[in-house]
């Protein structure tokens, strides 16, 4: 059975539009997490920031797809900002020619935490407050309608379905589509994960279970994993989509491998995770790899700022990883991108994955002073990595409801040129 590979990467966050707009941001230390000005805040709400995807205009959508969209999808940046990362990985792995030869060996999974929320919201507002209703806002309201789109516009055929698991969405996705190449259901798969959906009422229930931090002096430096000053976590909106094929048959440089997954269910509290599944989840993704702890070069950490949580993930990595624990870098991309819902697996994994692929280490942000209980390495100077080898990644994600995934990735060996640093 042959590797899967990530060959194809778009991404719009808070920061920009882009997977090379986001990279440079993310080097350049600037944020799109900031005050709220798309809607209004009530007077009571403590956290008055967050990150919010600038407005997505068609103009930067190819002319093509923009004629066969209907005003409801040109409306909605749920629907562009799916549009545009599809269009932005497809373009990136080179693979509109296979799509178009042969439709039905191309599979596309939606993942979303709270999909089209927005619209679903608006149609509420309208029926309960104006008295107004339009059929088709029922219809974009459906978590089937965005796949069914995506794939008419793209032209493909294959399996089509749409995946909600609360922040391990897109990493369901990813290994739902890593199975049906493996299988030899599809020779390639699209993973779209998205939440565009905040608003008024959204904002105001994150406001009200108590989990927000709360520094509306500092929004650029909230998001605070592992940091001792840590006070919760920021919401945040993204768009992100994965392009997975056949390692031999992806272009050269695509920009990791799957190597192995595991995932573990169960909390006893909503909002918590489990240490003990954490664990789990990590054990499975490394014996799935067939890979010792002491394989792993980098971990790309899940810790969103929550102060009772991040160190679940310390504790679990200090007791599979030993000793090695100290030597490998722990790095949390909510630090630049918020906790972006069902989405994170393909936002923070793109990022994660331009290090992998360029063998970087980033730079810890948003630390201000070291958690004594956090003994894993998360507060390392990059410097120190300079001309350090990635040669294999542990890709953490849990979410709400109990989910607990992980992944490993391994690097391209023969990647010679570097992307966007």
């Amino acid at each position: 059975m042959g590797s899967t590979v990530v060959s194809g990467i778009g991404l719009i966050s808070s920061a920009g539009i882009g997977r090379e707009e986001n990279v440079r941001l993310f080097a350049e230390k600037k944020t799109g997490i900031r005050p709220i000005e798309r809607f209004e805040l009530p007077p009571q709400t403590r956290t008055g920031f967050a990150g919010l995807v600038p407005p997505i205009p068609w103009s930067i959508l190819p002319p093509g797809l923009v004629s066969r969209m209907s005003e409801e999808d040109l409306r909605q940046d749920y629907v562009k900002a799916a549009v545009y990362v599809v269009q932005e990985a497809i373009a990136e792995a080179g693979i509109a020619e296979a799509i178009r030869r042969q439709p039905r060996r191309t599979a596309l999974l939606v993942a979303s935490s709270l999909g089209n929320y927005l619209e679903v919201a608006g149609l509420v507002k309208d029926y309960f407050l104006n008295h107004l209703y339009k059929i088709t806002s029922l219809i974009h309201g459906m978590n089937s309608y965005l796949p069914a789109r995506l794939a008419d516009l793209f032209g493909i055929k294959g399996p089509c379905w749409f995946v909600s698991s609360s922040c391990s969405s897109s990493l369901n996705a990813v290994l739902q589509a890593d199975r049906l190449i493996k299988t030899g259901v599809v020779d390639r798969a699209i993973v779209v994960g998205v939440d565009v959906c905040l608003e008024t009422g959204t904002f105001h229930l994150w406001n009200k279970i108590r989990v927000l931090s709360h520094r509306n002096d500092d929004p650029a430096t909230a998001c605070r994993p592992y940091c001792r000053t840590r006070d919760g976590l920021v919401v945040a909106e993204a768009a992100g989509c994965f392009v997975l094929e056949r390692e031999g048959e992806a272009h050269p440089d695509w920009y990791g491998r799957i190597l192995g997954f595991g995932l573990s269910n169960g909390s006893a509290d909503f909002v918590k995770p489990s240490p003990a599944d954490i664990l789990l989840s990590i054990r499975d993704a490394l014996d799935d790899a067939n890979l010792p702890p002491s394989a792993i070069d980098f971990v790309a950490g899940s810790a969103s700022g929550s102060p009772a949580c991040d160190p679940y993930e310390s504790e679990a990595l200090c007791e599979i990883m030993g000793d090695d624990v100290r030597r490998v870098p722990l790095f949390a991309f909510k630090s630049f991108l918020g906790s972006t819902f069902g989405v994170q697996a393909v936002s923070e994994g793109a990022l994660a994955l331009t290090c992998l692929r360029d063998s970087r280490v980033p730079e810890v942000r948003n630390v201000f002073e070291p958690d004594p209980r956090i003994r894993a390495n998360a507060y390392y100077d990059a410097r120190a990595y300079a001309g350090y080898g990635i040669g294999t990644m542990l890709f953490l994600n849990f979410g709400f409801a109990g989910t607990h995934m992980a992944v490993v990735y391994g690097r391209n060996p023969h990647a010679t040129t570097r992307r966007s640093a």
